[in-house]
Formats: C-alpha cells, structure tokens, sequence
C-alpha cells in the first residue's frame, strides 16, 4: 500500500476471511512491498459470509469469522515474515448438499472450528524508487488446523508461490499477483491439484487518505472434488485516521452457481521494533 496509508508503527485488526479460508475464498491482491525495516505488523478481525458453500462436506451456509489474525515483521526491509490464522469459524448451516465428507459432518444446523493457518515469507525484489515498478515474490503453506469433521476443514497440507507486481500512476496503484497452488487431493491418497492463482487490485484516491479499492482473485485450471476453481470480487473504501488504517468492503463471487456474498471490515496498525 503507499506509504501514506500504512505508516511503521501500527497494530492491523483485519476483519478480513480470504487469507484464511482457502477451501471457501481464493487468496487476496498482496503488494510487493514490505514493510519498512525494524517494524511489525499485527492483525485482527472478522467477517460475515451469506450462502457460503464448503464443498468437500456439502454444507452451505451463513459463515462468520472471528478472530482473524495477521502478523508480520521485517528485519532489512526487503524480507518480511508472515504468520496468518482464523481464531473460529462458525457456520449457520441453511443446506445440506452432497460431498465426499457428508457422512462424518455435524447433524446439528450449526458447525464450528478453528481455520487453517499460513506461514509465508514474501521477498522484495525491486522498488518503485529506482525501477519502473516494484517486484516481489511471496511462497507460503497452509496448515491443517481445521478438521473435516467440523465440515469446515480439509485436513491437508497446501503450497502456494505468487510473482507480485505493483505500479503507482498519478496516485492510482495497480497491484498484480500470479503464481501456482499445490494443494493436495481430500479425497485421493498421493495426488494434488496444481493451479493457477492470480489477483489484481486498483486503488483510486478519492480524497487525501481515502481511497476506494476494488479487485478481483481466484484459483483455475486442475480443479477437483473437494478442490473446486474460485473466482471473487471485491469492493469498497480504505481510508486513514488517527494512523490507523481502515478498510471496509463487500465481496462476492463471481462463479456460476455461487452465490456467496458478504462484508468484510479492517483496521491495520504497525509498528517499530
């Protein structure tokens, strides 16, 4: 994000599911740039989700978040460490359709668990200071903290590494993310579905530190049972006060036959070590 609205020295309370739900959301845009040397970044949130489906268990419906957690630190400035995780998931469940794991899920209309968390580790490569644009790249993996008992987890290990990219153009930044998921098969012993990941965000100044944001992510190609492709949209204001950054958006996907759609909300502080 530009140095104005994410300023060294803040706590990040993201209300915000993507990063953490891979089986129901794709991963969001992510910038190149690290956070300045020195500095943390701590993150906290939640969100609400309507007609969320889950696949591998069949289940569809009303999923809220709590406690989504974000953090990160960079030594030097160019390597940032990143930790991310959902306290608790819960789902309202409004349908019950057919999935590999229905059988073993909740007979009660309400399931819950903990989300799975992502250990990444993002490296900047260029910056818009002495190149044309600024270049990173980003490699992370998913562990297996939600269980598929809950109907909410896949019990499995996944990998993910992203090329970032990002231009700022009269105060509008275009962020650019494409790289390959490793994610293993829930239904199948020693097979994986390799795909492609990509995300792509534009952010317009509306006023000094106010902008809206808008983008667009999801995962396509070797989908399968358990595994499917995932397409998102995004849209809404992020703006600064007091130093701290907020954001509050809506979200829905853009697949056929997905109807989900929700509201995420963040605040986001860092700060030096």
């Amino acid at each position: 994000m530009p140095r104005r609205l994410i300023h060294p020295g803040t706590i990040f309370l993201v209300f915000l599911p993507a990063l953490l739900a891979a089986q129901q959301r794709p991963l969001q845009v992510e910038s190149p740039c690290s956070v300045q040397a020195r500095t943390a970044r701590a993150s906290f949130g939640c969100s609400y989700y309507q007609s969320q489906p889950f696949p591998l268990s069949g289940l569809e419906g009303s999923l809220s978040q709590y406690g989504i957690l974000r953090l990160g630190y960079s030594f030097d400035g160019n390597i940032e460490l990143q930790f991310d995780g959902t306290l608790l998931n819960m789902l309202s469940i409004t349908k019950r359709h057919m999935g590999f794991t229905m059988d073993a899920t909740p007979s009660s209309s309400v399931t819950g668990d903990i989300g799975d968390f992502t250990l990444w580790t993002k490296v900047q490569v260029t910056s818009e200071y002495r190149f044309p644009f600024a270049a990173g790249f980003r490699f992370g993996v998913q562990l297996p903290n939600a269980s598929n008992e809950s109907g909410l987890g896949l019990d499995q290990f996944d990998f993910y590494a992203s090329t970032l990219f990002e231009k700022h153009i009269m105060g509008i930044r275009l962020t650019v993310n494409s790289g390959i998921a490793i994610i293993e098969s829930p239904t199948q012993l020693s097979d994986q579905h390799d795909m492609w990941i990509y995300a792509i965000g534009i952010t317009v100044p509306i006023g000094e530190k106010t902008f809206v944001a808008l983008e667009t992510n999801g995962r396509d190609s070797n989908s399968g049972e358990g595994v499917p492709r995932l397409a998102d949209f995004r849209g809404g204001i992020e703006t600064e006060i007091a130093g701290i950054h907020w954001k509050l958006c809506g979200a829905a996907s853009l697949l056929h036959g997905n109807t989900s759609r929700g509201i995420e909300c963040a605040v986001q502080y860092d700060f030096r070590l």
